[in-house]
């Protein structure tokens, strides 16, 4: 045999971004190779390097190893139709076999593409002749050419128009400030027509004036209320499949509460989830398989119960949100635990389990919506939980399970021939089911599973010379798993999650070309898991959905480039009360409260994106409600609480690593058990007064420094309380009023106390003047003043309050005219200008209010929130603000919540219109 290349075109097309013209560029590069004068078909194995003009000096090469012209050691595998085929040189997405050309090879004057071939039976050869690169290559310069080299003496007047700027390609960016306003200008023009009307928040706005703009009027907004956060994922589930689509992640089907026959179509570039139509979806099932051909996802098989199996499915559309039926006619037997691979035309699905154990399948072609049958001529023995892989002419099936044993054998599957290659067991990996595998380009890599024990090893096999090579271990993740899953992004294989007897939420990456391994971070990573799904994006890994004793709608998105985790939102955390909230600067953080159960879940919500992300479970405080949280500036910091028993332990939760620090309570000062106390930020601490444990009621506390994870004990001498309120002022806390145990009925309070850390002294607060006796109301700090409104007394439901002024140590009173109905356990908010009161409870225990009041500090007045639109009425519930909405979320009224609503104020907006 002697290979000949006949070069029939050869095009060196710069593919590059006009912004980033740095980045690594492409030379297309198309050929046609005979085997004893007859076109090859098939998969070959291709070597290239860029070369001089005697071939004596290497400029670049496929895999970086040719020196001085030599054959590069790794080969790059392409599919060769009819003797024709392509590829991209320098597009490192084909694998860790292919390269980037550096732009500097493209100095030399003379450059040359030399070509080895193997076409799997007589070896590599050298494609002569070398092939010269025309000028087009010499393009990729043009990201090096010096600023200023093209002038305007460079360009032919009028060679740059409309036809040679792309649409979209001058932006904000590409223009200097003003450059577009003083264009107008100079015609006459401007950005706002003659005549036309913009509004503005500022009364005399001196711009708009001196623009030659004239007031011409004001009006006003009305408050606006807002359901928030989008579509939720789909409900907690296991056993379902996940494709990515170029832009998606879908998922569909699999089993929880019930089996399903929905899912949902998650987009990782803005942590969103959209929902997928059901009409004419197929029915539920789980064990399913699905394969994305490009265009559709095409879901098939699977078990909905009944353990015989299925032998129908539906392909979708996401462009249309459409399904369209798999036809049945000619399709193979009903089963479940089967394999699929897509393979450029057809689905091809072979073994699994029916109530018998199969190795038999079927090749679909959605163009025509045919079924061929798999030959079963050669064919591996049957077997079910096994894997396979598209290698881009052939599936390779290996491992699982029969009857009776675990497998270490399998077949290659040639779809254009329907015939069977056996897969050698020399030297293959141990026996096993419920691993992983995935393709690299050149081969077939086996991890993990299990054959009675759990496994952490595995191998890879090369179909080209049907021989194993066993992976290293050193470094590998420590602890055997099956049910884990894996990708391949180009250049490693990451793997994750698993179960070993215990659910599992660490992985590793291996590269095949060095054959080691590097550990997979834990920090932010979901919690354990298994049966999940994952897929591989370009840039990212994302995890969704299994089980971890329950079943689970969360995941997480793992970048290998920085080992790093970030959240996949999860909608709204569950249904509760009683529980916290802090505002991070751009998030609001939910965590703990009771829903019959005290809870140790959360999520962050970032409402400029209208989304949640799950706060890690994994590391965290047990579930608790009735406890504190403070926001120190990089942390949210929990502590105390009841859940089941009265708490004095806490956590600290770091949002940018979604991993907890838990605060024990052996440490020395550490506060008694507690609940219903306060808690505020110092800028350095968390100071803690206050509450109760069931039997009595506390007049004491703690500082807490998180930098030395330590206490200190505050020289408080308040009486005992709980159900007070507590400020911070920038040097003090307050606190005050509140009610204590140990009486029928209670004592409540109208008294407080300043304390100062500084000087670890405090003072009292003057009740000469002040609010009456009162609990569960609430109270800001203004930054020259707290304000307390609210509550109730053992006889009284409060709507009035007072305003403390602690320079002068003195009262002031509120105005009660239009003030808000009386209240207590409702949630109060500070905009810089006005409180916004809101919910509660009002004059009987089942009066929930909502409704409230904004109090304006500057003109001591009332006016009411509206109610369009409103949340339903509620209590324990929380409230931030953002700095131009408040945020209201969860609580319990008529039943418990997990809503989210934004409440934006109204405003005064001031005409100009333009002459």
């Amino acid at each position: 045999m002697k290979p000949c290349a006949y070069l029939f075109c050869l095009l060196a097309t710069l593919v590059t971004n006009l912004v980033r013209a740095q980045v690594p560029q492409l030379v297309n590069y198309q050929g046609r190779v005979a085997v004893g004068g007859v076109n090859f078909d098939g998969s070959g194995q291709f070597k290239f390097a860029l070369v001089n003009s005697n071939g004596t000096t290497t400029y670049w090469s496929n895999d970086g190893s040719s020196v001085g012209g030599s054959q590069p050691t790794a080969p790059v595998t392409l599919t060769v139709t009819k003797g024709l085929y392509s590829v991209l040189l320098g597009d490192t997405s084909l694998g860790a076999n292919m390269t980037s050309i550096p732009t500097g090879v493209f100095n030399n004057s003379d450059v040359r593409l030399r070509v080895w071939f193997n076409d799997g039976v007589n070896g590599s050869q050298l494609l002569a002749p070398d092939q010269r690169i025309a000028a087009v290559g010499y393009a990729m310069m043009a990201g090096n050419v010096p600023d200023g080299a093209i002038t305007n003496a460079k360009i032919a007047t009028g060679a740059v128009g409309s036809s040679q700027i792309a649409t979209g390609a001058v932006g904000a960016t590409q223009l200097a400030a003003g450059a577009a306003a003083a264009n107008l200008g100079s015609s006459g023009q401007g950005g706002v027509p003659s005549g036309g009307i913009v509004l503005s928040t500022t009364e005399n706005n001196a711009a708009l004036l001196s623009a030659g703009y004239v007031k011409i009027g004001v009006t006003a907004t009305a408050d606006l209320w807002q359901a928030r956060a989008g579509t939720s994922p789909p409900a907690p589930r296991e056993l379902q499949t996940a494709v990515w689509t170029g832009s998606e992640m879908i998922i569909w089907g699999g089993s929880g509460s019930s089996y399903f026959n929905d899912g949902g179509r998650y987009n990782s570039t803005t942590n969103t989830w959209s929902a997928l139509s059901s009409t004419g979806a197929p029915s539920f099932r789980r064990e399913h398989t699905a394969v994305w051909t490009g265009s559709e996802m095409i879901v098939w098989g699977g078990d909905n119960g009944s353990f015989s199996g299925l032998n129908d499915g539906g392909r979708y559309n996401p462009t249309a949100n459409t399904w369209i039926a798999v036809t049945t006619t000619g399709a193979p037997v009903a089963r479940y635990e089967h394999t699929a691979i897509w393979t450029g035309s057809e689905m091809i699905v072979w073994g699994g389990y029916n109530g018998s154990f199969l190795n038999s399948g079927g090749r679909y072609n959605p163009t025509n919506n045919t079924w061929t049958a798999v030959t079963t001529t050669g064919a591996p023995g049957v077997r079910y939980v096994h894997t396979a892989v598209w290698t881009g002419s052939e599936m390779i099936v290996w491992g699982g399970k029969n009857s009776l044993f675990y497998l270490n054998d399998g077949g290659r599957y040639n779809s254009t021939a329907n015939t069977w290659t056996a897969v050698t067991t020399t030297g293959a990996p141990a026996i096993r089911d419920q691993h992983a595998a995935i393709w690299t380009g050149t081969e077939m890599i086996v991890f993990g599973g299990e054959n009675g024990s759990y496994l952490n090893n595995g191998g890879r096999y090369n179909p080209a010379g049907n021989s194993w090579t066993a992976l290293s271990t050193t470094g590998a993740p420590a602890t055997g798993r099956r049910a884990h899953a894996a990708v391949w992004t180009g250049n490693e294989m990451i793997v994750w999650g698993g179960f070993n007897g215990s659910y599992l939420n660490d992985g590793g990456r291996y590269n095949p070309t060095a054959n080691s391994w590097t550990t997979v971070s834990t920090n932010g990573a979901p919690p354990a898991r298994s049966s999940h799904t994952t897929v591989w994006t370009g840039t990212e890994m994302v995890v969704w959905g299994g089980t971890g004793g329950s079943d689970l709608n969360d995941g997480g998105r793992y970048n290998p480039t920085g080992n790093t985790w970030s959240g996949v939102t999860v909608g709204e955390p569950s249904v509760r009360s009683q529980h916290t909230a802090v505002w991070t600067g751009n998030e609001m953080i939910i965590w703990g409260g009771y829903n019959g159960s005290r809870l140790n879940t959360g999520g962050r919500y970032n409402p400029t994106v209208n989304s949640w992300t799950a706060v890690n479970t994994s590391g965290a405080p047990a579930g608790r409600s009735s406890h504190t949280a403070v926001w120190s500036g990089n942390e949210m910091i929990v502590w105390g609480g009841y859940s089941g028993s009265y708490l004095n332990n806490g956590g600290r939760y770091n949002p940018i690593t979604n991993g907890w620090t838990l605060i024990a309570n052996t440490l020395p000062n550490t506060p008694s058990i507690r609940q219903n106390h306060t808690a505020v930020w110092t800028g350095s601490e968390m100071i803690v007064f206050g509450g109760e444990n069931g039997t009595v009621s506390l007049g004491d506390g703690g500082r807490y420094n998180p930098v030395s994870n330590s206490w200190t004990t505050p020289n408080f001498y308040l009486s005992d309380r709980y159900g007070h309120s507590a400020v911070w002022t920038g040097s003090e806390m307050i606190v005050w009023g509140g009610r204590s145990i140990g009486s029928y009925p209670e004592h409540y309070d109208n008294d407080g106390g300043r304390y100062n850390p500084t000087t670890n002294t405090q003072m009292g607060v003057s009740n000469f003047s002040g609010p009456a006796e009162r609990a569960l109301h609430s109270a800001i700090w203004t930054g020259s003043e707290m304000i307390v409104w609210g509550g109730s007394n053992y006889t009284t439901l409060f709507n009035n309050g007072a305003r403390y002024n602690p320079t002068a140590d003195s009262w002031a009173g509120m105005a009660s005219n239009a003030a808000p109905a009386a209240r207590d356990r409702h949630t109060a908010v500070f905009t810089g200008s006005e409180m916004i009161v809101w919910g509660g409870i009002g004059s009987t225990t089942t009066t929930y209010l909502n409704d409230g009041g904004r109090y304006s500090v500057a003109v001591d007045s009332w006016n009411a929130t509206s109610t369009s639109g409103a949340p339903a009425g509620r209590y324990w519930h929380t409230a931030i603000w953002t700095g131009n909405e408040m945020i209201i979320w969860g609580g319990i009224g008529n039943g418990l919540f997990n809503d989210t609503y934004s409440y934006v104020l109204g405003r005064t907006l001031y005409l100009y219109q333009r002459p």
